[in-house]
């Protein structure tokens, strides 16, 4: 029969399936991303409508499935699944950063890999970003997160030193390179990347929250994600009218 597991979960893409059915993408705390197909809850009846219903994006689930060998391994077979109390009621615009995040994991992660603490620094996204004030609050989760996505996926960001193994500076300013690191100035006409600042990296390194710093935060994140999501826009980008 094989192992019996049980995991909670949240709904990160789900799109139709045949005619009643749904293929949906999950982010489990010990199972890294998991594909499913929930059969039937695309019919009228009262009991499907209401599974369908948990099948929402920030509704925690408790997904039970058991493992067996099978000539799809990117599919689970789920004998059952609910609703359970975690659940972040996002709204407006931190609704659409929750999107971003699930977008973000949908297309880098691979399957069944485990990712324990980004799991959970996920769920702290989604905290914050349930009792975010303004759009500087949201910025600030979505910075921490995506620092946690690149540490899970090995890119290791040393924002206390440089190239050199020298301590970053507050009063100078960096070439950021994604294999090699930071550089300091004076930059070389030929070197190529990102230019920031020291102070906000140090800031950023002892999570310090700096409002001067978010485009800088954003801009050097989104330059260590941009090779894991090759040239095709984001979508929950373009739902915003601004850009995250």
């Amino acid at each position: 029969m094989g192992e019996h597991i049980e995991q909670l979960a949240f709904v990160l893409h789900r799109r139709a399936y045949r005619e009643t059915s749904l293929l949906v993408t999950f982010f489990t705390e010990r199972y890294g991303k998991q594909n499913a197909i929930i059969k039937g809850v695309r019919s009228a009846s009262k009991s499907s409508q209401a599974k369908q219903a948990w099948l929402q994006p920030f509704q925690g689930l408790q997904l039970r499935w058991r493992e067996k060998a099978s000539a799809n391994h990117d599919l689970i077979t789920l004998y059952d699944f609910e609703s359970v109390p975690t659940r972040f009621p996002l709204m407006g615009e931190s609704n659409l950063c929750g999107l971003y995040l699930n977008e973000l994991l949908y297309r880098i992660l691979y399957p069944s890999i485990e990712t324990t603490e980004l799991f959970q620094a996920y769920q702290q996204a989604l905290y914050d970003l349930a009792v975010s004030q303004t759009r500087n609050d949201q910025a600030w989760a979505l910075r921490k997160f995506e620092f946690s996505l690149l540490t899970d996926l090995g890119v290791a960001l040393d924002l206390k030193v440089d190239y050199y193994g020298q301590p970053i500076s507050t009063n100078k300013r960096y070439l950021f390179h994604i294999e090699l690191g930071f550089f300091p100035e004076p930059f070389k006409d030929t070197q190529e990347g990102l230019v920031v600042s020291g102070r906000c990296l140090q800031q950023f390194a002892n999570r310090h929250y700096c409002e001067s710093c978010l485009k800088e935060w954003k801009a050097l994140l989104r330059y260590c994600l941009s090779p894991f999501l090759g040239k095709s826009p984001i979508q929950a980008r373009a739902l915003f009218q601004r850009e995250m």
